[in-house]
């Protein structure tokens, strides 16, 4: 029957800190709806196709941007049935509340999210039962490769910067503070480190069927959100065109990134001859190896072509 399911992982930072977290949501969720934790996300599509078979309205997922990810990918596969183009921005997708169970949720901070998980599930509880409207964000999904679903996109040197987030455990703003200023001192000093993650990727890239024309690039991004995280803010174009994405082609040395920096954290357009920008629908990218990219702070690999378009609407609910 419709009704309201929440989503959790178990693994999640916070969740993992805080198992109390849980509890509370379902003692809030109480008998009016289903909580799932399945113990890999790797089965979240299992679960989704089960709650897509009882028409579940609203789907609330606790965990961090990995896990949100994770389902928007799984909701896509099982909505979206391999639809492409206009079909596949048509999908309509449930409700989604992102309840903060993550460390350094990005997600819900572009949405302006600001209440606390057990806080925003009570209301979403409430209001469902009462009938009352909910105040809801809409953002396009990026779809690649008709697969996995977010809704910031990256490869080059943004994958490769995820990469040494990672690194040697821990997560959190601190660490995320800690590697981009080690990025930074690293492209001043001109040492091995700044080399290898600036190091040029070249594909040949075509964005609406038509060809860029630079062979080899520090990055080619895309995001139907503007912040990427840490308040920086390279895609706000993309808030002005519904079903479309900002895309970016870095074309120069990383001194680029490095002096566009208080550009993006202002929120203003890059304004760089080594920067191009589109506002698009559908964007390949071919590589002669295989590639790897970030969507939504996690770290996939594919093979040498990749295709980027706009997906679906999602209707997220806010405070």
């Amino acid at each position: 029957m419709p009704g309201i399911a929440v989503v959790s992982n178990p693994r999640s930072g916070r969740n993992k800190k805080n198992p109390e977290l849980v509890r509370r949501l379902a003692f809030v969720l109480g008998e009016k709806g289903e909580l799932a934790q399945p113990d890999c996300l790797d089965r979240l599509e299992d679960v989704v196709r089960d709650l897509r078979a009882r028409d579940v309205d609203i789907i609330c997922v606790n965990g961090g941007d990995g896990t949100v990810h994770k389902l928007l990918s799984s909701l896509v596969r099982v909505y979206a049935d391999g639809k492409t183009g206009r079909d596949l921005r048509a999908v309509r997708l449930p409700l989604i509340g992102i309840l903060k169970g993550g460390t350094m949720n990005t997600m819900a901070r572009n949405i302006g999210l600001k209440q606390g998980g057990d806080v925003l599930l009570g209301r979403i509880v409430n209001q469902y039962y009462s009938e009352a409207p909910f105040k809801t964000v809409e953002r396009n999904l990026i779809v690649v490769n008709g697969e996995e679903a977010g809704c910031l996109f990256g490869n080059g040197v943004l994958s490769r910067f995820l990469e040494a987030y990672y690194e040697g455990g821990g997560e959190g703003p601190w660490k995320a503070v800690k590697t981009i200023a080690r990025a930074i001192w690293s492209v001043i000093t001109g040492s091995e480190f700044a080399k290898n993650m600036f190091k040029p990727l070249p594909c040949r890239v075509k964005v609406d069927g038509q060809p860029w024309g630079p062979e080899a690039y520090a990055a080619v991004a895309a995001g139907t959100m503007a912040d990427i995280g840490l308040g920086f803010r390279p895609f706000m174009r993309a808030l002005e065109h519904p079903d479309h994405m900002h895309m970016i082609g870095i074309c120069g040395p990383p001194s680029t990134v490095v002096a566009a920096l208080p550009r993006m954290r202002m929120g203003l357009h890059w304004n760089r001859p080594d920067v191009i920008e589109s506002v698009t629908r559908r964007f390949t990218i071919e590589a002669d190896e295989p590639q790897s990219y970030m969507l939504d702070g996690d770290f996939l690999r594919c093979g040498q072509l990749l295709t980027v378009e706009a997906g679906p609407r999602v209707r997220f609910i806010v405070d």
